[in-house]
């Protein structure tokens, strides 16, 4: 299988996987440290699973958490990718701005 995304700094690439599959599922962090990502986004983690890739230093990030998105940044820091903290509002309405940024 696949890596989902790679993130990248000057030195290194860190694979990213992505899980959007509802409720914790212990075999979905399974899956993340068999394939050696420092990054794992999930819509729902349990409290296990965020233990153990803490102590792994896997960074995460939990959407359906109020605001969980925010955590990326907990991330970029670990991973030491510069970024641009986001200043507007209301999110949603400036995330078609947010993606011709980056995607350019």
């Amino acid at each position: 299988r696949e890596i989902d995304f790679y993130l990248c700094n000057k030195e290194n690439d860190y694979k990213c996987e992505v899980k959007l599959m509802g409720k914790g599922n212990p075999e979905s962090a399974d899956a993340v440290i068999a394939r050696d990502s420092k990054v794992f986004v999930a819509d729902k983690l349990s409290d296990t699973n965020k233990a153990q890739l803490d102590s792994l230093k896997i960074g995460w990030v939990e959407l359906r958490n109020t605001n969980g998105y925010k955590r990326f940044k907990t991330v970029l820091d670990m991973l030491k990718i510069p970024y641009t903290d986001y200043s507007g509002t209301n999110i949603t309405t400036d995330l078609d701005l947010i993606f011709q940024t980056i995607f350019v």
